[in-house]
Formats: C-alpha cells, sequence, structure tokens
C-alpha cells in the first residue's frame, strides 16, 4: 500500500483532474520531487466543478489513486453582451436590444445599462443608470429624450461578483416629432456586429413600392379604358 512507503521509495506524485464537462477529457500533472506537499494548478475555467485525485510513483510502479476530492473554482469577469445594437425609434425614444454572452463566469446574472448625453463640447452628461436583473430580457428603451440629441450608452453583464468589460454604442434621436411617422417602420439601427439582419429598410422599400406599383398598373388600365371607348365612339355605325 501507498501509506507503508518511506520517502525514499517515493519518486514522484501524479495528479489526476478532470472538469463536470461530460465532454472534458482527464488532465495528468507530475509532480517530479518527492519533497513537494502541494501543487497550483493553471488554466481552469471560472466557476467550472473539478475532480482531484493523487497517485504515487515509485521506482517499480504507479500505486492506486487516491480518492477523489471535487471542488468548484471561483468566479471571474463575465463575458460582454454580444450582438448589442441600437436602434432610433422617434425623436423621444431609442432602443437597445443584446444577446446573452456565451459565457457568465459564475452564477447567471444581468445586466447593467447607462445613459450619457454626449453634449456640444463634446462631453458627456450622465443620465441614467438601470440594472435588468432578468438574464433572459434582450431589450431597453429609454424614452422622455429630448429630440436632435446624440447620445451615448454602456452595458455590461455581471454576474453577482464581477463585471464585464463594458460594450459601447452611440445614437442619435430623431429632429422633430412628424420623422417620427416615417420612422415608425423604420428605425435607424447602430450596431456593433456586422453579422445581422436589416429589415428596416425593406419594409420601407415595400410600403414605397407598393402605392408606386398600385398607381402606375390603375394608370394603365384607365388609358387602354379610355382609348377602348374612344374608339367606339369614333367608328360610324352601319345601318342594316
Amino acid at each position: 500500500m501507498a501509506e507503508s512507503l518511506t520517502q525514499e521509495e517515493i519518486k514522484s506524485y501524479v495528479i489526476y483532474y478532470k472538469s463536470s464537462s461530460l465532454a472534458s477529457e482527464e488532465t495528468s500533472v507530475v509532480i517530479g520531487s518527492r519533497r513537494e506537499q502541494w501543487y497550483t494548478i493553471t488554466g481552469l475555467e471560472p466557476f467550472t466543478d473539478y475532480t482531484f485525485c493523487v497517485a504515487v510513483v515509485t521506482d517499480v510502479m504507479e500505486f492506486n489513486r487516491s480518492a477523489p476530492v471535487r471542488t468548484r473554482t471561483r468566479e471571474a469577469d463575465p463575458l460582454a453582451p454580444r450582438n448589442v445594437i441600437i436602434w432610433t425609434m422617434s425623436s423621444r425614444q431609442l432602443r437597445m436590444t443584446w444577446e446573452e454572452p456565451t459565457r457568465w463566469n459564475g452564477p447567471v446574472g444581468g445586466y447593467v445599462i447607462s445613459l450619457k448625453q454626449v453634449v456640444i463640447t463634446g462631453g458627456m452628461t450622465s443620465l441614467a443608470t438601470v440594472r435588468v436583473s432578468n438574464h433572459t430580457l434582450n431589450s431597453h428603451v429609454f424614452g422622455n429624450l429630448q429630440p436632435d440629441t446624440r447620445y451615448e450608452i454602456y452595458i455590461r453583464s455581471h454576474n453577482g461578483v464581477h463585471y464585464s468589460s463594458p460594450v459601447r454604442v452611440r445614437a442619435s434621436t430623431l429632429k422633430t416629432e412628424n420623422a417620427d411617422i416615417r420612422r415608425l417602420y423604420d428605425p435607424t439601427k447602430y450596431s456593433l456586429s456586422s453579422e445581422h439582419y436589416d429589415f428596416g429598410a425593406d419594409k420601407v422599400a415595400v410600403l414605397v413600392l407598393l402605392p408606386v406599383a398600385a398607381l402606375f398598373t390603375f394608370g394603365i388600365v384607365s388609358l387602354a379604358y379610355f382609348r377602348n371607348k374612344q374608339q367606339q365612339e369614333d367608328t360610324p355605325e352601319v345601318a342594316c
């Protein structure tokens, strides 16, 4: 048994560990010195369960592993929200949308959104900070804004302990209330991601082209009708 070995017989130790993920493979680390009673393992994933065990190695053989010890690594900064987009909805409203980070590196948390107004001098004035505690929500609307004004918005994800690096986007409200109707189906979009689909322009194209096509078709039909009627009136009647 390994318990009956002397220090002279022990040549090294082998640490085996594996994460709780089903897809992970077991990793081993050889500690060459028999005098070492501790070892620091690096490169682990944050907030992840691991199982560790140790085996004693002599010149002859590797003895059975120790009983497994299970522990979890600490939390770390979560990754930032993805595909952050700002929509200019009107002269008074901006709408932000985003996607959940790929890793929370801790308990699943929420988001912190900060709104700042860009002033003429180039500086910024903080207006509001919103905490979104429900991680399933992926949009927020800022209302009661000033027309024709530029704003800067920051969003960070948090897991209750740490915060991600902020994602910053800028957008401007429309100039007048009259422009709100034109933007009803075509909000201006500001995005940090190039992998998205923009349906706003398509909707405007459909709304504009359909009436034009209808008027064009109506004009052709009307012209053919009046020409046919004129020809019938110009044709002399033949008495039988």
